[in-house]
């Protein structure tokens, strides 16, 4: 994680613009519009097939849309693969945790780094002059990260020894380590216990005070509702609100969708 942030953009963040995905017949994602604001948080919300899994994709270029535009700031991204958009300033998590196993907890949060080496991480921890200061500041940089997140002490361990929270955790180190503007978590909470999801909710606070911008997609409605200062939620593939943890729990649409009679009763 870098000292600092880069300079925010002028204009948002992120933004969508009327997006469509669609496989075959079926509309996955339709005319989705939003946009994340330099130092905002949003969660992406909904029931299981409304679409925020395939928008996610689209956001992070894993697959073009359909239709409609994605620009990240202020350039236009919408067919720009993957790979392209990490030096840019995003990166994200997985809902299933990919880490390279057989490595240490501290390499692969080093695996992170590589948009700090256009050449690639390793060959520049083998050229001649060069191989122990990028070793050194690569080294440095991730135990920081992974003192950030609690896990310092496991720096040499294995990565298959690890439990699922303490996996999600590397994975969030990782992500980190390239320095984003934007960090895009999914489904973060997921498997977690009580107290792997406060000290979750606990590290996400102080990376937005820190003015991190985030993109939640996630089931937990109250981790949602008290991480994020805006929320998308989706269902049958479009938008059906926009707005603040406040305004969202209070649209009918949304409780007849996703949140239920009882979340209403409850905010009544």
């Amino acid at each position: 994680m870098k000292d600092t942030l880069t300079p925010a953009p002028a204009g948002p963040l992120l933004q969508l613009e009327n997006v469509v995905q669609k496989f075959g017949g079926l509309v996955a994602v339709n005319d989705v519009s939003f946009r994340i604001e330099p130092g905002e948080v949003k969660g992406l919300i909904g029931p299981n097939g409304a679409g925020k899994s395939t928008t996610f994709d689209l956001v992070t270029g894993v697959r073009p849309p359909t239709s409609g535009e994605i620009f990240f700031k202020g350039a236009r991204v919408t067919r720009q693969p993957a790979h392209t958009r990490s030096p840019m300033g995003m990166a994200r998590t997985f809902q299933v945790v990919r880490l390279f196993r057989g490595l240490t907890v501290l390499e692969n949060v080093q695996m992170g780094m590589h948009p700090d080496f256009p050449d690639g991480l390793f060959p520049a921890l083998l050229r001649g002059g060069d191989r122990r200061r990028h070793e050194a500041e690569s080294r440095k940089r991730g135990m920081k990260l992974l003192d950030f997140v609690g896990l310092a002490d496991r720096a040499g361990s294995r990565i298959e020894t690890l439990t699922l929270g303490q996996l999600r955790l590397v994975d969030i180190a990782r992500a980190l380590a390239s320095g984003p503007d934007l960090l895009m978590l999914d489904e973060p909470a997921a498997g977690l216990n009580d107290a792997e999801t406060r000290n979750l909710a606990e590290m996400l606070a102080l990376l937005k005070k820190r003015g991190m911008s985030m993109l939640l997609v996630e089931h937990d409605i109250d981790f949602i509702m008290s991480a994020c200062d805006t929320v998308v939620v989706m269902d049958r593939g479009g938008k059906i609100a926009d707005g603040t943890p406040a305004e969202v729990s209070r649209d009918r649409k949304v409780i007849a969708a996703y949140i239920g009679k009882r979340a209403a009763d409850a905010t009544v």
